[in-house]
């Protein structure tokens, strides 16, 4: 078998979802969550439409863009001509970025527009590990555009991404980021990052490779009930993005599968994204972020310790049973610092 339709099969490739992973989510907005939103300036947002696709869109500008009004409410302004048609029945995830830090904040809920605000109620939020963002060199010096014939072969596009234009511009993307929604319309955004052609084109299908990361394993659960997804490409030093959506699958065909290997590891399993809308354009969040300029990095001794975050969400987890209160208790800054410093070094691939 080649494809996974279930639950079952997927855990019984990929494993369960952690207990401890799921108890680091918390349902509200505390003040880890409110320093890492003040050294924001960008953000993927993950919706649907009101034609029910699934979106993913750039949202940003100047650090703190996003403003939290409680612990359950947050703000964001934008500019009327993007301001999205939202799907009501459905919830919105995004993704938030502070430049020179490679964790990410995930913050999830329902949403509304009134006026030139989107208005975002929070059910969840949560830390993202650094490991995308690591194997991306996403703060890194951006690389000038390679020469044509040195650019990465991602395979044969058609439909929508015949153009050579989308297919030189995905190859430098070292950075996706997945938007996908359950069968009840919660919603997710979650980073995919590599070196430069990491992806693979097979017609008019988008092949990602799976590394290893927080091990939520969001977006799959989320596809295998409701498959519309979308990505949002990001290639350092551009203020172009490129948004994909679709209808997406998950395959384990092993002749794929060896292709995508990297450092002697072979992922498991790859998203199949069968694109049905293509658009590659500038974007005004990326430009007003300049998250790409590296003086808008957040000094290093300005960072916040994802270690002391991590930490902390786990013992606001009001999850029962002597397991929780286990991790509550063994969840020490010291120690999840140790976990995260291994886990990176030895476990990117």
């Amino acid at each position: 078998m080649s494809s996974i339709t279930t639950v079952t099969q997927l855990e019984r490739l990929v494993g369960r979802r952690p207990f401890s992973v799921m108890m680091k989510s918390i349902p509200s907005l505390d003040v880890h969550c409110e320093r890492l939103l003040a050294l924001s300036p960008f953000a993927v947002l993950g919706y649907a439409d009101a034609q029910g696709r699934a979106r993913a869109m750039a949202v940003g500008g100047a650090p703190g863009f996003a403003t939290p009004m409680d612990p359950n409410h947050l703000h964001l302004g934008l500019p009327p001509e993007e301001l999205p048609a939202l799907d009501p029945s459905a919830g919105v995830g995004m993704l938030f970025f502070m430049p020179g830090l490679g964790e990410t904040l995930r913050v999830n809920g329902a949403a509304r527009v009134e006026g030139d605000v989107l208005h975002l109620t929070v059910e969840e939020a949560f830390g993202h590990c650094a490991k995308a963002l690591l194997r991306s060199d996403l703060w890194g010096p951006p690389l000038s555009p390679p020469e044509p014939e040195a650019a990465p072969d991602l395979g044969v596009g058609a439909g929508p991404l015949a153009d050579p234009t989308l297919q030189r511009w995905l190859a430098r993307a070292p950075l996706l980021v997945l938007t996908s929604r359950d069968a009840d319309g919660r919603a997710d955004a979650s980073p995919k990052g590599d070196p430069p052609g990491f992806v693979r084109l097979d017609g008019e299908d988008v092949l990602i490779p799976d590394r290893p990361g927080n091990r939520r394993t969001d977006t799959f659960h989320n596809l295998l009930e409701q498959p519309q997804v979308a990505l949002l490409a990001l290639v350092p030093g551009e203020t172009q993005a490129l948004e994909i959506s679709g209808r997406a699958s998950l395959t384990t065909d092993p002749a794929l599968l060896a292709t995508m290997a990297v450092q002697g590891k072979t992922p498991k399993i790859a998203l199949r994204l069968t694109a049905d809308r293509v658009e590659l354009r500038e974007r005004r969040a990326l430009a007003a972020a300049r998250l790409w300029d590296p003086s808008r990095h957040v000094p290093e001794g300005e960072r916040p310790r994802m270690a002391a975050v991590f930490s902390d969400h786990l013992k606001q987890s009001k999850e029962g049973g002597l397991a929780a209160a286990a991790v509550r208790t063994l969840a020490s800054q010291r120690l999840v610092a140790w976990g995260l410093a291994l886990n990176y070094e030895k476990h990117r691939y």
